[in-house]
Protein backbone atom coordinates (compact mmCIF):
# COMPACT_ATOMS: atom_id res chain seq x y z
CA UNK A 1 0.00 0.00 0.00
CA UNK A 2 1.45 3.49 -1.02
CA UNK A 3 1.51 6.41 1.10
CA UNK A 4 0.63 9.29 -1.23
CA UNK A 5 -1.92 10.72 -1.23
CA UNK A 6 -3.55 12.50 -4.06
CA UNK A 7 -3.29 15.83 -5.32
CA UNK A 8 -6.81 16.07 -6.76
CA UNK A 9 -10.15 14.46 -7.54
CA UNK A 10 -8.62 13.05 -10.74
CA UNK A 11 -5.74 11.65 -9.17
CA UNK A 12 -7.73 9.97 -6.22
CA UNK A 13 -10.45 8.71 -8.53
CA UNK A 14 -7.46 7.19 -11.25
CA UNK A 15 -6.21 5.11 -8.22
CA UNK A 16 -9.45 4.24 -7.26
CA UNK A 17 -10.04 2.66 -10.46
CA UNK A 18 -6.23 1.21 -11.14
CA UNK A 19 -7.25 -0.39 -7.03
CA UNK A 20 -10.72 -2.16 -8.52
CA UNK A 21 -9.24 -3.20 -11.66
CA UNK A 22 -6.61 -4.84 -9.14
CA UNK A 23 -9.16 -6.41 -7.09
CA UNK A 24 -11.26 -7.28 -9.92
CA UNK A 25 -7.73 -9.48 -11.64
CA UNK A 26 -7.51 -10.78 -8.14
CA UNK A 27 -10.80 -12.04 -7.62
CA UNK A 28 -11.22 -13.31 -11.15
CA UNK A 29 -7.67 -15.76 -10.43
CA UNK A 30 -9.71 -16.47 -7.54
CA UNK A 31 -12.55 -18.11 -9.11
CA UNK A 32 -10.19 -19.69 -11.58
CA UNK A 33 -8.14 -21.14 -8.57
CA UNK A 34 -11.53 -22.30 -7.10
CA UNK A 35 -12.23 -24.30 -10.50
CA UNK A 36 -9.46 -25.73 -10.66
CA UNK A 37 -9.79 -27.52 -7.34
CA UNK A 38 -13.32 -28.49 -8.00
CA UNK A 39 -11.43 -30.38 -10.46
CA UNK A 40 -9.01 -32.10 -8.20
CA UNK A 41 -12.05 -32.39 -5.97
CA UNK A 42 -14.21 -34.49 -8.98
CA UNK A 43 -11.68 -36.28 -11.20
CA UNK A 44 -8.05 -36.15 -9.25
CA UNK A 45 -6.73 -34.05 -11.95
CA UNK A 46 -6.32 -30.65 -13.24
CA UNK A 47 -8.24 -28.60 -16.06
CA UNK A 48 -7.47 -30.75 -19.31
CA UNK A 49 -7.03 -28.97 -22.53
CA UNK A 50 -9.82 -29.67 -24.70
CA UNK A 51 -13.63 -29.46 -23.59
CA UNK A 52 -15.78 -26.50 -22.25
CA UNK A 53 -13.72 -26.19 -18.99
CA UNK A 54 -10.67 -25.81 -20.34
CA UNK A 55 -12.11 -22.63 -22.37
CA UNK A 56 -13.36 -21.01 -19.60
CA UNK A 57 -9.75 -21.02 -17.34
CA UNK A 58 -8.18 -19.51 -20.50
CA UNK A 59 -11.14 -17.09 -20.25
CA UNK A 60 -10.59 -16.54 -16.89
CA UNK A 61 -6.87 -16.18 -17.90
CA UNK A 62 -7.05 -13.48 -20.36
CA UNK A 63 -9.66 -11.75 -18.39
CA UNK A 64 -7.95 -11.76 -15.55
CA UNK A 65 -4.81 -10.16 -17.55
CA UNK A 66 -6.87 -7.65 -19.42
CA UNK A 67 -8.16 -6.54 -16.02
CA UNK A 68 -5.31 -6.09 -14.63
CA UNK A 69 -3.23 -4.19 -17.45
CA UNK A 70 -6.60 -2.28 -17.60
CA UNK A 71 -7.31 -3.58 -21.21
CA UNK A 72 -10.97 -2.74 -22.38
CA UNK A 73 -12.21 -3.43 -26.34
CA UNK A 74 -12.43 -7.59 -26.34
CA UNK A 75 -12.69 -7.86 -22.85
CA UNK A 76 -16.39 -7.15 -23.15
CA UNK A 77 -16.44 -9.90 -26.23
CA UNK A 78 -14.13 -12.29 -23.80
CA UNK A 79 -16.63 -11.74 -20.47
CA UNK A 80 -20.01 -12.77 -23.22
CA UNK A 81 -17.74 -15.84 -23.96
CA UNK A 82 -17.00 -16.72 -20.59
CA UNK A 83 -20.78 -16.11 -19.53
CA UNK A 84 -21.68 -18.23 -22.04
CA UNK A 85 -19.23 -21.11 -21.25
CA UNK A 86 -20.47 -20.66 -17.96
CA UNK A 87 -24.04 -21.53 -18.01
CA UNK A 88 -23.39 -24.10 -20.27
CA UNK A 89 -21.31 -25.59 -17.29
CA UNK A 90 -23.87 -24.79 -14.96
CA UNK A 91 -26.60 -25.75 -16.81
CA UNK A 92 -24.72 -29.66 -17.24
CA UNK A 93 -23.37 -29.94 -13.82
CA UNK A 94 -26.83 -29.25 -12.35
CA UNK A 95 -28.01 -31.93 -14.32
CA UNK A 96 -25.42 -34.03 -13.96
CA UNK A 97 -25.82 -33.23 -9.58
CA UNK A 98 -29.05 -34.99 -10.03
CA UNK A 99 -27.76 -38.22 -10.18
CA UNK A 100 -24.15 -37.71 -9.02
CA UNK A 101 -23.67 -36.42 -5.24
CA UNK A 102 -19.94 -35.35 -5.91
CA UNK A 103 -21.27 -33.06 -8.91
CA UNK A 104 -22.94 -30.57 -6.27
CA UNK A 105 -19.67 -29.19 -5.54
CA UNK A 106 -18.43 -28.75 -9.20
CA UNK A 107 -22.01 -27.11 -9.57
CA UNK A 108 -21.42 -24.82 -6.16
CA UNK A 109 -18.14 -23.69 -7.55
CA UNK A 110 -19.69 -23.03 -10.78
CA UNK A 111 -22.40 -20.31 -9.12
CA UNK A 112 -20.32 -19.40 -6.87
CA UNK A 113 -18.02 -17.92 -9.79
CA UNK A 114 -21.28 -16.69 -11.43
CA UNK A 115 -21.95 -14.77 -8.51
CA UNK A 116 -18.50 -13.07 -7.83
CA UNK A 117 -18.61 -12.44 -12.05
CA UNK A 118 -22.56 -10.88 -11.30
CA UNK A 119 -21.09 -8.88 -8.08
CA UNK A 120 -18.46 -7.37 -10.38
CA UNK A 121 -20.91 -6.71 -13.14
CA UNK A 122 -20.30 -9.10 -15.85
CA UNK A 123 -23.72 -10.03 -16.86
CA UNK A 124 -25.21 -12.24 -19.71
CA UNK A 125 -25.67 -9.37 -21.79
CA UNK A 126 -29.32 -10.22 -22.22
CA UNK A 127 -29.30 -9.24 -18.59
CA UNK A 128 -27.39 -5.89 -19.43
CA UNK A 129 -29.95 -5.00 -22.00
CA UNK A 130 -32.84 -5.79 -19.83
CA UNK A 131 -34.62 -2.90 -18.04
CA UNK A 132 -35.30 -2.70 -14.95
CA UNK A 133 -38.51 -3.71 -13.68
CA UNK A 134 -41.02 -1.15 -12.09
CA UNK A 135 -40.93 -1.39 -8.30
CA UNK A 136 -43.96 -1.31 -6.36
CA UNK A 137 -44.72 2.03 -4.49
CA UNK A 138 -43.78 2.12 -1.28
CA UNK A 139 -46.62 2.46 1.69
CA UNK A 140 -46.27 5.93 3.08
CA UNK A 141 -47.48 6.63 6.65
CA UNK A 142 -49.32 10.42 6.49
CA UNK A 143 -50.11 12.20 9.87
CA UNK A 144 -53.98 13.09 9.67
CA UNK A 145 -55.31 16.01 11.94
CA UNK A 146 -57.41 14.59 14.88
CA UNK A 147 -56.38 10.98 14.51
CA UNK A 148 -54.82 9.29 17.68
Amino acid sequence: MRDERPADLDAALAAARSHARSAASEAVAAARALLEAASFATTGRPVGEAGPLALVMRSLDELALSLAEGGSGPAAQLLDSVVEALDAEIARWEERAKTDDDARAVLRAYLGLREILWELGVRPQAARRADPKPRAPRVQRVRVDGAT
